[in-house]
């Protein structure tokens, strides 16, 4: 019996079934335009795009390429629309082997009716699939904070690029509840805040990391702060911080770590420990950060084997899948530069992923490091 195994792979992006092949080289001046295509056998890249709007709905659009499955470059559309009473909608859309389109030029990817393409600063990102109509249009208001190689394990790495790591959007949904009723009015959201990230990974995902986490200012404030943190699998932390000013990048740091308060919560039926605060401290050559970030309000929980058929779950469930998690978090940070101090404070979107294994393996009920 053939299963069809990239319909439930499309946006599970490791696996832990195969040894990886040697890595490809990725050029850094295209891979924030176009699918770099890598031959690995368990390599996936993305575009994740997550917007909080002024009315508290949550929108998550993300486009997914990999090999995992039969075939290569196959290709999906994951979108997730919580609402303010909580109700939550999942569309998802995949081709398989090369069935779909982009640009060799400028993000242009489309995948049946599905499309992502703009220049900077102005982006649009198309949902349409029989269950639901999604359309927001957006502009980066920062420059884009490329990391580059967040993570290199010999030929293993993860390319991390927030192309828009701060923006403004707007749009409209329309959700019906079967093919056989009639789509409702359209429903406008305005006042979005959030980000928009590339990442590619040249191996599974399991092979590079444990969890990582982004936590990106939502109030476009005179300066911002924006982090994007690792967990290795030897378990080592790896912290990235970017400091913007009115959009334009001030200051970098790396090479710290956060210290992660954690405690258990349960929420959609799954037990997990999650961030309950971080407190950082960045002190390099004429600057310092200093403070903490507490989390505010769980939003959604996303695990993509949950939208997949019984039988089909009942295998997947046995992978080191991906599990994300969004959160509103309140900042409040002690910024010194050159003996002036500011006092950064703002709403924070907190997005966080771990591995469904190394969720299974956490016995304790608190963990504090």
């Amino acid at each position: 019996m053939r299963i069809n195994f990239f319909g439930a792979f499309v946006f599970l992006v490791t696996a832990t079934l195969a040894l990886p092949t040697q890595a490809e080289e990725i050029s850094d001046d295209t891979i924030d335009l176009r699918p770099s295509l890598l031959r690995d056998e368990w390599y996936s890249e993305g575009w994740d795009q997550v917007f909080y709007f002024e009315d508290g709905s949550l929108l998550v659009a993300q486009i997914t390429i990999l090999n995992v499955g039969f075939g290569s470059h196959h290709a999906g559309v994951f979108a997730m629309l919580v609402t303010p009473d909580g109700k939550k909608t999942i569309i998802k859309q995949s081709r398989s082997n090369r069935k779909w389109e982009f640009s060799e030029n400028l993000l242009d990817l489309q995948i049946a009716e599905n499309r992502l393409s703009g220049k900077f600063p102005a982006f649009q990102v198309l949902i349409r699939q029989s269950k639901g109509e999604v359309e927001v249009d957006f502009t980066a208001t920062a420059e884009p904070w490329r990391l580059g190689k967040t993570l290199k394990l010999g030929e293993a790495y993860q390319y991390v690029s927030f192309y828009a790591p701060a923006l403004e959007a707007e749009g409209r949904y329309r959700i019906r509840a079967d093919k056989e009723t009639e789509y409702p009015e359209w429903q406008s959201v305005a006042g979005g805040r959030g980000f928009a990230v590339r990442y590619v990974n040249s191996i599974g995902l399991h092979n590079l990391i444990r969890s990582s986490t982004r936590i990106v200012d939502l109030e476009n404030a005179n300066i911002s702060p924006i982090l994007y943190t690792s967990v290795d699998k030897e378990g080592r932390q790896q912290g990235y911080l970017t400091l913007y000013e009115n959009g334009r990048l001030i200051h970098e740091a790396g090479g710290f770590e956060l210290l992660v308060k954690n405690r258990v919560e349960t929420a959609d039926d799954d037990k997990r420990n999650i961030p309950e605060s971080y407190r950082i401290h960045v002190e390099e050559k004429g600057i310092s950060l200093t403070g903490t970030i507490e989390t505010e309000k769980f939003l959604a929980r996303v695990d993509p084997v949950d939208s997949l058929k019984p039988f089909v779950r009942t295998i997947v469930k046995f992978l080191n899948t991906p599990i994300q998690y969004r959160y509103l978090a309140n900042y409040d940070l002690d910024y010194q530069k050159d003996g002036q101090q500011v006092r950064l404070q703002g709403r924070a979107l907190i997005d966080h992923m771990v591995l469904r294994h190394e969720r299974r393996e956490r016995k304790s009920t608190r963990n504090t490091r």
